[in-house]
């Protein structure tokens, strides 16, 4: 299906996995198993192999342009996950590490505890961007749904909305390859550059 794949109308990067065509910055490794190996739990096929080839409407088509490659990237990102018992010494252990950049896995659509906000405020005091994400399979990141949240944009951070974690931190360190610049930085990681989420 690969090779097929390769000949259809689509430009992008993409995994064939059995009959299905998924965007590659979108798609999670799931099981272990050959079939299902990848899923997009956040977002359809872009086309699906039965009798015939099936192409859906949202994926990126071919057009005649030159390709613009910008292939400079930072990779001190790092990615931090909150969980039950997750210690403060922790958090400074990570801004000791002197990261350029933070993918943060949020508990819910951005959910988090109290005790956090001082870090990342001290973080964001610094000029580290953070980026959140959600832990959850479906769903995304909203930073207007409580009043904890609206503290979280207040202070700096930014919204992953439904991006994986996975391609937070890779379009992090793309982003950061690029600019410096905070509100700049804030406006590349929101838009939707590849499809890789939903605006």
């Amino acid at each position: 299906h690969a090779i097929r794949a390769a000949q259809l109308d689509l430009a992008e990067v993409a995994v064939v996995l059995g009959p299905r065509v998924l965007r590659g910055c979108r798609a999670k490794k799931i099981d272990q198993s050959i079939d299902r190996t990848f899923d997009s739990p956040k977002f359809p096929p872009l086309a699906e192999f039965n009798i015939e080839v099936k192409l859906h409407p949202w994926r990126f088509v071919r057009r005649k342009r030159t390709l613009e490659c910008r292939p400079k990237f930072d990779p001190n990102v790092v990615l931090l996950t909150l969980h039950p018992g997750l210690r403060e010494e922790y958090f400074h252990a990570v801004l000791a590490s002197n990261p350029h950049g933070i993918v943060l896995r949020t508990y819910g659509p951005g959910m988090l505890s109290e005790g956090v906000i001082p870090w990342l405020k001290e973080a964001t005091a610094k000029g580290i961007p953070i980026v959140i994400t959600s832990q959850l399979v479906r769903g995304t990141v909203d930073l207007h749904r409580y009043r904890k949240q609206l503290t979280l944009e207040r202070i700096g951070v930014i919204s992953g909305k439904n991006m994986t974690f996975e391609c937070a931190i890779v379009k992090l360190m793309w982003a950061l390859g690029q600019t410096k610049n905070p509100k700049r930085l804030q406006e590349i990681i929101e838009k939707s550059l590849v499809g890789e989420l939903d605006e």
